[in-house]
C-alpha cells in the first residue's frame, strides 16, 4: 500500500524568506494563472516572459520558478543540483512514483522495468496496428455528422482506448478510472485527493496481485513481477510504478490532439497541407509537440546556488514550468504560430537527461496516427461559432475543457 502524504496548500500566501529580492517575487499560481479569461493557458503563462527569468511566488508552500527554456533545460538534465524526490507543490503532494520521484542511479533500476515495453519497435509492431483501427473507426463515425465536441468525442477517447489496450485495463471502467484521476491530479480540495489517492491505491494493489499470480506481457505484469527482483524492497515501489502508469496514460495524448485539434482549426491552410503531402506530417507531429509542452514539475534544490539574480537554496522548491518552453521566443520565431518547415529544432516538451519521457514513441506515433487518419478522412474543420470557443486548462499537465469543431459534411 503506498503510505505517501497527500498534502495540499492552503489559502493563505507563505511569507518571503529574507534572502529572496523582492524584485523577483510574483503573485504567480500555476493552477489558476492570472490571464485565463481568453482560456488559453499558454498566453496567460507567457505573462510570466516579461519578468525575471527565475521568479519566487508565495503560492503552494512557496518555491521559485523557472520560466525559460534554456533554464528549463538545465534543471531538467543536472539531477544532481536538482533532484527528483519532490516533483510536485507544494512540498508532498506528488507520492513516491518511481522511477520520475528517484534519481540516478536509483532511478535507472525502476525505468528499466518500463523500458522494454515503450522501444521504437514494440510501438510500431505491437501498437500502431490497433491504434490506427481505434482512430479510424472513431474518425469514419464522425465524418457525418457535421459537428462535434471533439474533446469528449475523439481526443479524451481514442487515446485511453488505445492505452487501456495495451496495458489490458478495462475499458468499461474508463469513466471511473478518469475521474480519479481527474481529482487526483486537479482538485484543490485535499479530501477529495485523498479519497481518489486511495481509490487508485486500493484498485492498482488488487491489479498487481492478479498480474502476479497470472502474468501477461503488459506492463502491469512487468511490475508485479518486480517483487521477484533481487533488488525489490517493498510494495510501496510497485504501487507507486503502477500509480505512474495509471495516472500517466490517461491524460497527456489526449491534451496533445485536443491541442492539435484546436490549432489546426485554426489553420485550414495547414490541413490542407497535411491532405496534400501527407509526407509533412512527421514534421508536423515534432512542431506540435513543440508548441504544446504540457507538463510542469518541481525539483528539490540540493545545494546554495545563485543564478540569475535569485538565490536559490538547499531545500527549497523549484518549478520547471514546462509549457513557457516551447513558447520562449529566444529559441522559436514566433513561438506561438504552428510552422511546420521549422526544420529540426531541440524541445524539452518530453524532458530531458534520465527523465526523458518513456512514452515518447508513443505519444510521437499517437499523435501521428491522429493526423493521418484525420487528414484522410475529415475535410476541413473549423471552430464551430454556434458553440462557446475552445477552453484549456492549467495545472501539472495542461488540458482542454472543450472544442467544440464543425465542417461541411
Amino acid at each position: 500500500m503506498n503510505t505517501a502524504r497527500i498534502v495540499q496548500a492552503d489559502e493563505t500566501l507563505d511569507r518571503v524568506p529574507p534572502h529572496v529580492d523582492p524584485a523577483l517575487v510574483v503573485d504567480f499560481d500555476h493552477m489558476n494563472p492570472p490571464g485565463m479569461e481568453g482560456g488559453d493557458v499558454y498566453r496567460a503563462l507567457a505573462r510570466l516572459h516579461d519578468g525575471p527569468d527565475v521568479v519566487w511566488t508565495p503560492h503552494h508552500g512557496s518555491h521559485w520558478i523557472a520560466t525559460r527554456a534554456d533554464d528549463i533545460k538545465w534543471i531538467q538534465e543536472t539531477w544532481d543540483l536538482f533532484s527528483a524526490q519532490e516533483k510536485g507543490v507544494p512540498r508532498g503532494r506528488m507520492p513516491h512514483m518511481p522511477p520520475i520521484t528517484c534519481d540516478p542511479p536509483e532511478h535507472t533500476r525502476y525505468r528499466a522495468v518500463f523500458n522494454p515495453h515503450f522501444t521504437p519497435g514494440r510501438v510500431k509492431n505491437s501498437y500502431e496496428p490497433a491504434a490506427r483501427s481505434v482512430m479510424a473507426e472513431l474518425i469514419a463515425a464522425l465524418r457525418p455528422q457535421g459537428r462535434c465536441e471533439a474533446v469528449g468525442d475523439f481526443a479524451a477517447v481514442a487515446p485511453i482506448k488505445v492505452f487501456f489496450d495495451i496495458v489490458e485495463l478495462p475499458y468499461e471502467r474508463r469513466d471511473e478510472f478518469m475521474s480519479w484521476g481527474n481529482a487526483f491530479g486537479r482538485s484543490r480540495d485535499p479530501r477529495q485527493r485523498l479519497a481518489a489517492h486511495n481509490a487508485i491505491v486500493e484498485y492498482l494493489g488488487n491489479l498487481l496481485d492478479a498480474r502476479y499470480r497470472d502474468p501477461g506481457e503488459d506492463v502491469f505484469s512487468s511490475i508485479a513481477q518486480w517483487r521477484d527482483n533481487p533488488r525489490f524492497r517493498s510494495l510501496e515501489e510497485l504501487t507507486g510504478m503502477a500509480q505512474l502508469l495509471f495516472l500517466g496514460g490517461q491524460d497527456t495524448v489526449a491534451s496533445s490532439i485536443a491541442l492539435a485539434l484546436w490549432r489546426l482549426a485554426e489553420r485550414p491552410d495547414l490541413q490542407q497541407r497535411l491532405k496534400d503531402d501527407p509526407a509533412v506530417i512527421p514534421a508536423a507531429v515534432e512542431e506540435l509537440l513543440r508548441r504544446h509542452a504540457l507538463s510542469s514539475t518541481a525539483r528539490l534544490i540540493m545545494r546554495d546556488i545563485d543564478h540569475k539574480g535569485g538565490a536559490l537554496r538547499a531545500g527549497e522548491l523549484i518549478m520547471v514550468l514546462g509549457p513557457l518552453s516551447g513558447i520562449d521566443a529566444r529559441w522559436y520565431d514566433d513561438p506561438f504560430t504552428l510552422d511546420f518547415d521549422r526544420g529540426p529544432v531541440h524541445y524539452n516538451s518530453l524532458g530531458n537527461g534520465p527523465h526523458k519521457c518513456v512514452g515518447q514513441h508513443l505519444a510521437r506515433m499517437e499523435l501521428r496516427v491522429m493526423l493521418e487518419e484525420w487528414s484522410k478522412t475529415m475535410p476541413i474543420v473549423r471552430l464551430d461559432p454556434d458553440q462557446p470557443p475552445p477552453r484549456s486548462y492549467p495545472g501539472g499537465v495542461i488540458g482542454v475543457h472543450h472544442l467544440h469543431l464543425a465542417w461541411d459534411a
